[in-house]
């Protein structure tokens, strides 16, 4: 369980984000005030290395951490859920270097993971070249991680690595001009033959950690995917609330009984806060029994499977959740500023990521018959 003190901090930053929304659509970009302000709460501490001065929590942790910043603002929830994955990297690299990246009290990581760029090894190092997507919160961070394929001269088989880059080498593409999540400012990055020393790369994925913790054993995509879950939860649960309160005053014209004494939108919203719940605990389930795996060092296709379905189904239904909710509220719903076609917005963009599409289904039915998948998929 999360601090009681990091908690309070979690909900007052939250509150701030959302006092600050209309700049924050408008600049489609978090204020680097608000993001310092999260650096120094910890949160973005959560999954990096205790020896390197991070807290080394738990999956359910950071889960937990992100669920209350979606409730207030879902770009400052995704930021700190795909930038904590991030910080995994904490455990992966080698000592000296991931103390020299990580050590910082103020280091913030992210990128895209996605081998889409190249790499030729040179003396003390490698030369990166590449453009990347979705660069969430790369602004902000102290090094900006970017997959690439590693070309040997020997001929050898290329291999899929991930490299740190300083924020000085990347050229920032402006492009974020999206429906939702406009403040994660999931930008284009690219380098040209940037030099990356040896030792702030590595190949991945990651057989095998260099912390040996169950943080670290912890399947790197079963924890992305759980944070995009977990922000979901908490636009889910931020959409039951407001349309409680908007069910509770409005009358419909013509009528005389308000939306909330309506047998039909009972029920309704009875269901929404039952599908909440049922995902809720379908997650919450999921990841302890994928920790409790990584704690005993049991490698469990199974397992890690039902955290991507969780993870899968749990961002569906929220998006249902949403869109109910946005329905109920009719033309109440539909104006700018208005907190329901906010979350309508952001739901539906947090639905298109890679790590929660609908491909986990047939992945997910694979295992259940048995039958063969790529086990790194999970």
């Amino acid at each position: 369980m999360l601090a009681e003190k990091l908690i309070s901090e979690l909900h007052r930053i939250g509150k701030e984000a959302e006092r600050q929304n209309k700049d924050i659509l408008k600049d489609r970009c978090l204020p680097d005030e608000l993001i310092l302000d999260l650096k120094k709460s910890g949160a973005f501490k959560l999954w990096i290395a205790a020896e390197y001065g991070g807290l080394q929590a738990s999956v359910a942790d950071l889960s937990q951490a992100v669920q209350i910043l979606a409730q207030y603002n879902g770009s400052i929830a995704w930021i700190l859920g795909v930038t904590g994955t991030a910080a995994l990297g904490s455990g992966y690299l080698e000592k000296d270097f991931a103390r020299e990246i990580f050590g910082d009290p103020l280091a913030l990581t992210g990128g895209w993971a996605a081998p889409v760029g190249k790499a030729k090894k040179e003396k003390n190092g490698i030369k990166v070249s590449g453009k990347w997507s979705w660069g969430s919160g790369i602004r902000h961070c102290s090094h900006i991680v970017a997959g690439a394929m590693l070309i040997d001269d020997n001929n050898e088989k290329p291999r899929s690595i991930l490299v740190y880059l300083k924020p000085e080498d990347v050229q920032f593409i402006d492009n974020w001009n999206v429906l939702g999540l406009n403040g994660t400012n999931s930008i284009d990055y690219a380098v040209e033959n940037a030099f990356v020393p040896n030792g702030n790369w590595m190949f991945f994925p990651v057989v095998k950690p260099k912390i040996d913790a169950a943080l670290y054993r912890f399947s790197f995509l079963g924890a992305l995917a759980s944070g995009v879950a977990s922000v979901a939860l908490g636009l889910a649960k931020r959409a039951i609330d407001e349309i409680i309160i908007l069910a509770t005053e409005k009358v419909p014209s013509g009528g005389r009984k308000t939306l909330g004494e309506r047998a039909v939108i009972q029920e309704k919203v009875a269901l929404m806060k039952a599908k909440y719940l049922s995902c809720k605990s379908f997650l919450e389930n999921a990841i302890e029994k994928n920790w409790s795996n990584a704690a005993g060092r049991i490698d469990d296709i199974s397992t890690k499977s039902e955290l991507r379905l969780a993870t899968t189904f749990t961002v569906s239904e929220c998006c249902e959740i949403v869109s109910q909710a946005y329905k109920i509220g009719g033309g109440s719903s539909i104006w700018d500023g208005v907190k329901l076609q906010e979350l309508l917005k952001d739901i539906h963009v947090v639905s298109q990521h890679g790590m929660v599409s609908s491909n986990n289904y047939e992945i997910a039915g694979r295992v259940a018959f048995g039958l063969k998948v790529n086990e790194w998929l999970l």
